[in-house]
């Protein structure tokens, strides 16, 4: 199977960033990719306010239609890493949803960040995802002829029971897709890839934002392809790029019989 992530600086400008994406998918189709996987935030990234009045609900999200008809035009399977969308008309928080579309332009997974980002990295950086988004609570994967697949989305990594339980599902792909600091990028990010990836004895898909945003946040990077035993396939740098990886899932299947994990 061929997997393209893309790396990608989103901003505060919806329009903006969908011509990315379609531009990305269309870049993967010619890499003759059967998935092209987006990052967190994919669809939109700016403060607070911005994200509440620029989200939408799914069934109208111009991000996922966009996604969605680029999807079937180019019969490729796409993951939205994730889009701020409310999730019906009367709660007033967001859900930070990764969207996985199949070459048919079908929605046919949807997983909510369970995993809150509330950290506080020193005086002037904190975060408080949870102000203004519901923490999700099911586990999600899908199966097709790709393999079976575990969805989670960047602060989740940190919290590897999560992993154990994709793991005890049966997945041999796992995608995170992140929009990780740059502080706390240059230290933890490689480990922590490849840390689930042996765990798990699965591929990590791990498309990643790059780059300033607005005003001071910034992203880290280093979009990852790493194998079931932990070795980085393909990575990319600190710019704005698309990444080919051919990957063999069965690969997953003869890791976890070496560590009697079936």
């Amino acid at each position: 199977m061929r997997v393209a992530l893309i790396q990608m600086t989103s901003v505060p400008d919806l329009d903006l960033n969908i011509k990315s994406i379609l531009n990305g998918i269309k870049k993967a189709k010619k890499y003759k990719a059967d998935i092209v996987l987006f990052p967190e935030n994919c669809g939109y990234m700016g403060r607070g306010a911005e994200m509440l009045s620029n989200a939408s609900e799914e069934s109208h999200h111009p991000t996922l239609l966009s996604a969605k008809t680029a999807a079937l035009k180019y019969s490729i399977y796409v993951l939205l890493g994730s889009i701020a969308v409310y999730p019906s008309k009367n709660i007033k928080k967001l859900a930070n949803r990764s969207l996985l579309i199949n070459d048919l332009g079908k929605v046919c997974a949807r997983y909510d960040k369970i995993n809150m980002f509330d950290a506080i990295l020193s005086e002037k950086e904190k975060y408080r995802e949870s102000d203004r988004y519901i923490a999700g609570s099911e586990i999600v994967t899908y199966e097709n002829e790709l393999g079976k697949i575990g969805l989670t989305i960047c602060y989740d990594l940190r919290f590897p029971e999560l992993y154990s339980k994709l793991s005890d599902k049966g997945c041999n792909i796992i995608t995170i897709p992140s929009a990780f600091t740059k502080n706390t990028g240059k230290d933890h990010w490689e480990i922590l890839l490849r840390s689930r990836a042996i765990e798990t004895c699965s591929w990590v898909l791990a498309p990643a934002q790059i780059g300033n945003h607005y005003g001071k946040r910034e992203t880290w990077g280093h979009s990852m392809v790493v194998d079931p035993w932990g070795k980085i396939i393909a990575e990319a740098k600190n710019n704005e790029e698309i990444i080919i990886a051919d990957i063999d899932v069965n690969k997953s299947n003869i890791i976890k019989k070496v560590w009697g994990r079936v």
